[in-house]
């Protein structure tokens, strides 16, 4: 009976095990005010993170009550061109993306993009963005922006293997577009594309 109920826990733990891979696409916060002319291009989008940074997708962990990792949750795509496809979407939605060869390029770093849970979620995105002339020159902007979000309940009983990877999505998803939208929004970054 003992090595039955022994089997039975092992096969619970293995299938709990694993990596999910999901899409992050850019959805706004909130609704985007076209603010700019078509000038802007994304450029260079850099990797910088200390989490994460052995594994260009993964974006997030849910932990086990000693803090082992249990699920992993990556993106369908390195972190770098999902973090270049929402500064993209969002630029685009507030009228400042240029098709072609813009005026100014975009440049990223990554510094944050990391999700976890141990009970409740946690996501922290941080990125540090540079607004530069396309032909060269010294930026007109550089500016770093972070968002974080806390979600759930520190007593809950869908922590460990019954943790979310669907929540988890959520919460990095939305801290990602929060991040991208405080960047965009910022009064000064429209006002360096006079």
């Amino acid at each position: 009976m003992r090595r039955l109920l022994a089997a039975s826990l092992l096969c619970l733990g293995l299938a709990a095990c694993g990596t999910t891979q999901v899409s992050m696409p850019y959805s706004a916060t909130a609704t985007p005010v076209a603010v700019g002319r078509p000038v802007v291009t994304v450029a260079a989008v850099t990797d910088r993170r200390e989490d994460g940074r052995e594994d260009a997708n993964w974006i997030g962990t849910i932990r086990g009550g000693f803090g082992n990792p249990i699920k992993r949750l990556e993106a369908d795509r390195p972190v770098t061109e999902v973090v270049r496809a929402a500064f993209t979407d969002g630029l685009a939605a507030r009228g400042m993306l240029a098709q072609g060869t813009g005026r100014y390029a975009l440049s990223v770093e990554v510094l944050q993009f990391k999700s976890d849970q141990l009970s409740r979620r946690e996501a922290t995105v941080e990125f540090r963005v540079s607004l530069a002339p396309a032909t060269g020159g010294p930026p007109v902007l550089v500016v770093q922006e972070r968002a974080n979000q806390v979600g759930g309940s520190a007593i809950t009983l869908t922590a460990g293997v019954f943790g979310s990877l669907d929540d988890l999505r959520a919460i990095a998803l939305s801290t990602m577009n929060e991040a991208v939208d405080r960047v965009l929004n910022r009064p000064d970054f429209a006002a360096a594309l006079r």
